[in-house]
């Protein structure tokens, strides 16, 4: 990998097994959800220590199918942490509630009990929690602190990763969803999966499929519901992906730990989360700068090293502030999002390649 010209920011593992699952499914002639499916939502509740799984179309979709099992809809408010990929608020905004944001730890970048309290009120439906980047948030304390307020547990960055109290990540709440993105931990191309108590699960499986609530020719469509479903194809490739997740965290923690020696001897960098909460996972290698990181990444960029923006701060997007959800008040979200940077982290690189990273950015931050 070191003797690439362009060294990029994600690269997902994928090969011969992947390539023969497909073909597998191919000869079956069954593309649709069908058996593969099936076998992936067993698999993974097997990884989530027995907990019930639907497979849907992506990540966005399990979250927007999780809100609504809940119940969410107009009138309603979603609380969503103010440092994120925006999924989780767009959500909430299809199903006519509004999303509301809330900072979120500088260290660890995720919601805590009192960000979160601060903007819980009589309209809140539902929070949402992310755990970032795959770094634990403290989602026990806050289902704590809300009370009887559903907490949706985004793991989308956090597959085979565990909460602060030891649980597996997206167990914690009613409902927890996943990604399959080709930059998460295990992919499908695209999908998704949601977790939870069975109830909710069971309207998860009626709403990826048209609302269908029976069969025959009377009355099969009691709920209104879209395509959401996840493919035989799909979930044939997750299904290796999972197989092999055992191996993939572990060779990224080792990519890890090389670049926190090499990160070391940089100057104003700062890993995201040290000395943070247990039970992480690297999903993405995240690092925050004590200056503006859009000309450090256009550098990083110039000299083959793929560097990303690491996530938006909500307040910020012209789409919340149309909603209404409010343009500030976040300081924590707008600073991470002007002065963090997600750094390549992905399972065939070796130490030579962290180590050429690490001495772009040291070039680039002493310059």
């Amino acid at each position: 990998m070191s003797e690439r010209s362009f060294l990029p920011l994600a690269r997902p593992c994928v090969g011969a097994a992947e390539v023969d699952a497909v073909a597998r499914v191919i000869a079956s002639r069954h593309l649709a959800m069908g058996p593969e499916t099936a076998a992936l939502e067993r698999e993974v509740s097997d990884l989530l220590g027995g907990a019930e799984v639907a497979a849907v179309s992506s990540g966005g979709t399990a979250l927007l199918c999780a809100l609504a099992a809940l119940e969410v809809g107009p009138g309603d408010e979603v609380v969503v942490p103010a440092f994120a990929f925006p999924a989780a608020a767009q959500a909430a905004a299809w199903l006519g509630a509004v999303p509301v944001a809330a900072d979120v730890d500088p260290v660890t970048m995720a919601v805590t009990p009192s960000t979160v309290a601060l903007v819980c009120g009589p309209r809140t439906r539902a929070v949402v929690v992310v755990h970032p980047f795959g770094v634990s948030a403290p989602v026990e304390a806050v289902q704590d602190a809300v009370g009887v307020l559903p907490v949706v547990e985004d793991a989308a960055c956090s597959l085979g990763g565990a909460t602060p109290g030891g649980g597996p990540s997206g167990t914690v709440g009613p409902l927890g969803c996943f990604s399959l993105h080709p930059r998460k931990l295990a992919t499908a191309g695209e999908g998704g999966l949601v977790t939870g108590r069975p109830e909710f699960l069971a309207r998860v499986r009626r709403l990826r499929d048209y609302g269908r609530t029976g069969t025959g020719p009377g009355d099969a469509f009691g709920e209104v519901g879209l395509n959401f479903r996840m493919s035989d194809l799909a979930a044939s490739v997750a299904r290796v992906q999972v197989g092999a997740l055992a191996n993939s965290l572990a060779r990224r923690a080792h990519l890890a730990g090389r670049y926190r020696e090499a990160l070391s001897r940089v100057p104003g960098v700062r890993l995201q989360g040290d000395g943070g909460a247990s039970g992480r996972v690297w999903q993405s290698l995240v690092v925050c700068l004590d200056r503006d990181a859009a000309p450090v990444r256009v550098a990083l960029n110039a000299a083959g090293v793929g560097a990303g923006i690491a996530a938006h701060a909500l307040t910020q997007q012209s789409f919340m502030q149309r909603l209404g959800a409010g343009v500030g008040g976040c300081v924590v979200a707008e600073t991470l999002a002007r002065c963090t940077l997600a750094l390549p982290l992905f399972d065939e690189m070796d130490d030579r390649d962290v180590e050429v990273v690490a001495d772009v950015l040291d070039s680039v931050m002493r310059s």
